[in-house]
């Protein structure tokens, strides 16, 4: 029996100073955080539309995860990935608040508090564990 060891070669991106940023886990990192942004959508009752919001949070937590990645450029102290994921999540928040209706939808009003705090938790993560010295 022939039994081989596959490795997947982890995709890194060298940025500054001989840090590097992997984008697998960056990725990870946002559609894992995403998710359990978007999960509390299928606990709510006549929601028409629950798996594409649900694939839109990962997509957002992708999307923040990925800016926080490639802006933080090497690895900072972690007060910079919170604040930068933070801005991010925040600034995403708001156009889904916004292509909701804003104050005229029952819902908009509790998605960016929820964007601000992933986004948050994303930038910690993010220059916790994405960065590695060669």
């Amino acid at each position: 029996m022939d039994v081989r060891r596959f490795s997947v070669p982890e995709r890194v991106l060298e940025i500054q100073n001989g840090d590097e940023v992997s984008i697998i886990i960056v990725l990870m990192i946002g559609a894992i955080v995403g998710a359990l942004d978007g999960v509390g959508i299928f606990f709510a009752p006549g929601e028409p539309y629950k798996v594409e919001i649900f694939l839109a949070a990962i997509l957002k937590g992708i999307l923040v995860s990925l800016l926080t990645g490639l802006t933080l450029r090497e690895q900072k102290p972690w007060w910079h990935g919170l604040g930068y994921g933070l801005s991010y999540g925040l600034a995403l928040a708001l156009v889904v608040f916004l292509a909701k209706g804003a104050f005229r939808s029952m819902d908009a009003p509790y998605v960016v508090p929820s964007g601000v705090v992933m986004g948050a938790i994303t930038g910690l993560l993010v220059s916790r564990f994405a960065f590695h010295r060669t």
